[in-house]
């Protein structure tokens, strides 16, 4: 009879703790998926969130303890240019020195901030990436600090109208809604962080289709002093060209590098990033917050002071190409 009452007391415990975790607010968003939408032919893929390692967990929950709170990091940011009047300028990382005769290349992360572990493991890397932030993440804030204060430049990566049924996430700019929703769903994607320097586009085929809407979200970019990449998820989009008749610092993309989550073939894109970067001098190419995105690259970025190539942030570029400009305004 007693080990009848063990063995019932332990299932009653296992379903207790299977339905905590399943109704935790920290858990319960690790079963669902987020859908992403690149390219000309819209490829959409989903990717889950991170599981949690139950095993780890499992005392922790038994016994109801708060886990200790960590001392605050004390975020000491690096040396920006803080006399700038625009903000990609006030808030764009360090230059980097570049040999002479080297390509450049500009590695753009989108999509970071949902998956923290591979956003963090972005962040961490010892090259001057930038770092686009979805808006709606949760934590956004102590995120984007963190990547500030390791020199990335950070863009916001606003979530816009895409064709077909991928879900581009919360206030998303829609081409069909008012000039009104529209405008609130701007003040919200650029009021969830600081320390950016620009937008691009997350999906967006529709909406940067779209001249009227495009340019009501344009007019905010230039009022902010941002600038723009445009990530070209139609060859359609009207936000390079419409940015560069206001003025507004811009730029696109060259290469996706990974559409299909798969190393060889990212580490192909490379190579086609590589060989435009050889013959242009610069390319930019937007990869994601997968695990096989950060295989390729921890491969590949070692491979570049031997063969002539060097990382850069975005703003660098934007420097360079407004240099005359900039010359102009002072």
């Amino acid at each position: 009879m007693s080990f009848y009452y063990l063995i019932v007391g332990f299932c009653t415990v296992g379903i207790w703790l299977k339905w905590d975790a399943i109704n935790s607010p920290d858990l319960r968003e690790q079963y669902t998926s987020h859908i992403y939408e690149e390219g000309f032919e819209a490829v959409a893929v989903t990717v889950p969130f991170p599981v949690i390692d139950e095993s780890n967990d499992f005392l922790k929950r038994l016994a109801r303890r708060t886990p200790p709170v960590p001392a605050p990091e004390i975020i000491i940011k690096p040396e920006r240019n803080d006399q700038a009047s625009e903000a990609w300028q006030k808030y764009a990382a360090a230059g980097v020195s570049v040999p002479e005769n080297n390509a450049k290349v500009i590695l753009v992360i989108d999509d970071l901030g949902i998956v923290k572990g591979i956003s963090k493991q972005m962040i961490d890397m010892d090259v001057p990436l930038t770092l686009s932030f979805l808006p709606y993440a949760s934590g956004i804030s102590a995120q984007v600090n963190d990547a500030y204060a390791k020199g990335h430049d950070i863009l916001v990566h606003v979530p816009m109208e895409p064709k077909g049924r991928a879900d581009p996430g919360p206030h998303a700019l829609l081409s069909g809604t008012t000039a009104r929703v529209q405008m609130t769903s701007i003040d919200y994607n650029l009021g969830q962080f600081s320390n950016y320097i620009g937008i691009n586009n997350h999906m967006g085929s529709t909406f940067t289709e779209d001249a009227e809407a495009v340019d009501r979200l344009l007019n905010v970019v230039k009022d902010k002093g941002l600038m723009v990449l445009d990530s070209k998820t139609t060859s359609k989009s009207l936000l390079e060209e419409m940015a560069y008749k206001k003025n507004i610092p811009v730029t696109n993309r060259d290469v996706f590098l990974d559409n299909v989550r798969d190393v060889d073939y990212i580490m192909g894109q490379l190579a086609k990033l590589e060989r435009i970067a050889k013959r242009d001098g610069t390319a930019l190419a937007i990869g994601h917050p997968y695990a096989q995105t950060v295989t390729a690259l921890k491969k590949w970025i070692p491979t570049l002071k031997a063969k002539g190539i060097t990382i850069v942030p975005i703003s660098q570029i934007i420097k360079e190409k407004y240099s005359d400009t900039l010359l102009a305004a002072k």
